[in-house]
């Protein structure tokens, strides 16, 4: 096994991510011949995608997934639980930011190591730590060289972290006072502005209606036995799944697992978020003094899934949708909103998915003056291309384009562990990393084109701007919405 000092291992992820943007080229020659010229992409090979081993155990009823790498002397854990931001409100009512703050504080020292102390033990192993709090996951990360001599003292720091960590009451203050001055410039920042009622809007009294980050008055009122009352509710044994990735043998994987198991208390996995309403369609605005209107459009959408056909449903849709709104130049919305009209400078369109059901969401800024007429195009935008669908060549450049970029999403120790930790937490098999070549190539244009439909739907969509001045959407909020939305884009 190759040894490397934690300053080479410093110097060796310095230069992996520099590499694209240092001066790393083949020499450029001088020429006159004519650039070579693609004559097809039907003649595109199968991939022949090679899945890393990855093997599956239980280590006192946990799951555990690892997967064996030893081209890099390095070691990745991350340990994912279920719950995330979304639980804050358990609990304390009203207690928005709690799963953050225990974040932060997680690698703010220990009940035998003060914040400085840790954080000089961690830069003298070479280890880095994490702890992040999601919507519907917390997880602790972890790496460092794998080599016994930096491997075993930086895990027992690790462990320390996860089982002792010290919530020191004054650096909780102080975290909160910074926090603070987040939420003021946040308040100077109007695309915030958006989102923050984008979700509230949407999501009404659920939880997702909250900014993992907490409000400016509910992270003031966070205390010290907060942190301890969320730590011992849902960083359990019982609520873990764990995932290794590296350079060990799966004995050792085992072991390591083992350690920091007996490191978390013992507790239950958390219960399921009841399902959002979702809300009325409507236009909400915000007064905000600026030159520049924020333009926040969607409705609620799907939640995880793992049905086959579902599956195949949604890549479908994420072909069509990045066609129509995935923010390169040849996007739709942004040839028709961006290029043809000069509304804005960037529009783009997502569906994002969490444990219960997510949303669909197109966002961009315009001229204020310009905003009813930018919204109008936009839904316009989006009715055509529902209507007419895709065409056969950008169905096949998108299809084409995600076959061969998808071998990347594979290309580095942490896109694999994080691949991995994936396929745990959520109990999928190894194949579902195939099974996305699969699905790609099982799209049709017919269903591609279909699925705009499914997953779009205008007549449920709510509107929130953030800006100077209202503009009247009211013709688009008719009683019969969809009635009123098909006058106006006749218009």
């Amino acid at each position: 096994m190759q040894k490397l000092s934690p300053i080479a291992l410093a110097l060796l992820f310095i230069s992996q991510t520099t590499w694209a943007d240092g001066h790393h080229h083949a020499p450029v020659v001088p020429s006159d011949e004519p650039l070579p010229v693609l004559d097809s992409l039907n003649d595109d090979k199968p991939l022949d995608l090679k899945i890393p081993h990855m093997e599956r155990f239980d280590v006192d009823g946990v799951s555990v997934i690892f997967t064996p790498i030893d081209e890099l002397p390095i070691l990745d854990i991350s340990l994912t639980f279920k719950g995330g931001s979304a639980k804050d409100d358990t609990i304390r009512q009203g207690g928005y930011g709690i799963a953050g703050m225990t974040a932060t504080m997680m690698t703010q020292g220990t009940t035998h190591l003060d914040e400085n102390t840790f954080a000089e033990k961690a830069e003298l192993l070479g280890v880095v730590f994490g702890a992040t709090a999601y919507r519907d996951t917390f997880v602790y990360a972890f790496r460092s060289l794998s080599d016994d001599k930096e491997l075993y003292p930086a895990l027992d720091l690790f462990a320390d972290m996860i089982q002792n960590p010290r919530f020191d009451e004054t650096i909780l203050k102080r975290n909160q006072a910074q926090a603070d001055i987040g939420f003021e410039r946040a308040k100077q920042d109007p695309a915030h502005v958006a989102s923050v009622e984008f979700l509230k809007t949407m999501y009404g009294t659920h939880p997702y209606a909250i900014s993992t980050h907490g409000t400016q008055q509910s992270v003031a009122s966070i205390s010290r036995d907060d942190l301890i009352a969320y730590k011992n509710k849902y960083l359990t044994k019982g609520n873990a799944h764990i995932a290794i990735t590296g350079d060990i043998s799966a004995d050792d994987a085992r072991t390591i697992a083992k350690r920091l198991i007996n490191a978390l208390p013992q507790g239950e996995r958390a219960t399921d978020l009841p399902t959002p309403i979702a809300p009325k369609p409507q236009h909400v605005h915000i007064p905000y003094d600026s030159i520049q209107t924020h333009v926040y459009i969607g409705h609620m959408g799907e939640k995880e899934t793992k049905d086959p056909v579902e599956l195949q449903n949604r890549t479908n849709f994420s072909l069509a949708n990045s066609v129509l709104a995935g923010g390169d130049f040849n996007a739709h919305l942004m040839k028709e909103i961006r290029d043809k009209h000069g509304y804005t400078y960037g529009i783009t369109g997502a569906m994002n998915v969490f444990d219960e059901r997510g949303y669909y969401r197109i966002s961009f800024s315009t001229q204020s003056d310009k905003a009813k007429e930018a919204i109008i195009k936009t839904l316009q935008v989006i009715e055509n291309t529902r209507k007419n669908g895709i065409k056969d060549s950008e169905f096949n450049l998108e299809r084409t384009s995600r076959k061969y970029a998808y071998p990347m999403s594979l290309a580095t120790n942490t896109a694999i562990h994080n691949k991995a930790s994936e396929l745990n937490y959520d109990n999928l098999p190894d194949s579902h990393i195939t099974d996305y070549l699969v699905r790609l190539d099982r799209a049709t244009p017919e269903a591609v084109n279909q699925s705009l439909n499914t997953y779009i739907r205008p007549d449920e969509f709510i509107i929130v701007t953030v800006g100077k001045e209202k503009p009247d959407l009211s013709s688009l909020f008719k009683q019969d919405k969809a009635k009123g939305l098909k006058s106006d884009l006749k218009k």
